[in-house]
């Protein structure tokens, strides 16, 4: 009744009812998101065949979506490696998370295929005998820019990695290299007599310093397994 003594004591055991009720619903929400995180942490360690997803993108997601081509010429750039999710040995981000979730709940899908970009050291390598970027898999020829971290490739990177992109640059380099070195030893040092003699001389002495580093270079490379990038970028293998 309205006009009854009131009992504080049978209101505190309300009011603790109430409390744990709504603690209750808190502790099964949480426990709902982290089953959810725990099941998409699942899919990104666990290799799945590929699958296309056939989706309509919106026109406000289109500037996530890159070619294979480009990823392919960004990753021999910088040598870096594209390769499955499962083979990336860090702890993924919980806003990597919040992001599937996001793309998954905005297109109804689930996702089973990724990849991620990242320097080689960032992957658990097989043997054939800090940058990442997440990618959903859309097509054979398409993926889907779910999340980025860490921070961004420091700008020499592009210039110190050019010469590993293919054998082509790398020669190319190399002589380069050779060429403006014998360019620059003094002409005291030649002992020539004209112009002509100190030409001769230092084409000489760039074609056998050429000679000598592509030697040493290749028999490096053959030792510690060293490739190209062209050949690593999609590879499992740490030395290929």
């Amino acid at each position: 009744m309205i006009f009854s003594p009131l009992n504080v004591e049978q209101e505190l055991i309300h009011e603790r009812m109430r409390q744990q009720k709504l603690m209750n619903e808190v502790h099964e929400l949480l426990e709902e998101v982290q089953k959810k995180d725990a099941l998409i942490l699942q899919r990104l360690k666990k290799d799945h065949p590929d699958k296309e997803l056939l989706l309509r993108i919106d026109e406000s997601d289109q500037s996530h979506i890159f070619s294979l081509a480009e990823i392919r010429n960004t990753c021999i750039r910088y040598r870096l490696r594209f390769l499955k999710s499962t083979y990336f040995k860090s702890e993924f981000p919980y806003e990597a998370l919040m992001q599937i979730k996001a793309f998954e709940k905005k297109y109804g899908v689930e996702i089973r295929n990724f990849k991620v970009i990242a320097p080689d050291h960032a992957f658990e390598l097989e043997n054939i005998n800090k940058d990442p970027l997440l990618f959903a898999q859309l097509t054979d020829h398409s993926y889907f820019l779910l999340h980025k971290w860490g921070k961004d490739l420091s700008w020499y990177k592009k210039f110190l990695f050019l010469p590993l992109q293919n054998p082509v640059v790398f020669f190319l380099s190399l002589f380069a290299c050779c060429a403006l070195s014998a360019w620059l030893v003094p002409v005291q040092w030649m002992n020539v007599m004209n112009f002509e003699s100190e030409v001769y001389l230092r084409l000489w002495l760039g074609v056998h310093m050429f000679i000598m580093c592509s030697g040493i270079v290749l028999w490096l490379g053959i030792s510690f397994s060293k490739n190209f990038s062209c050949n690593t970028w999609d590879s499992k293998y740490y030395n290929w």
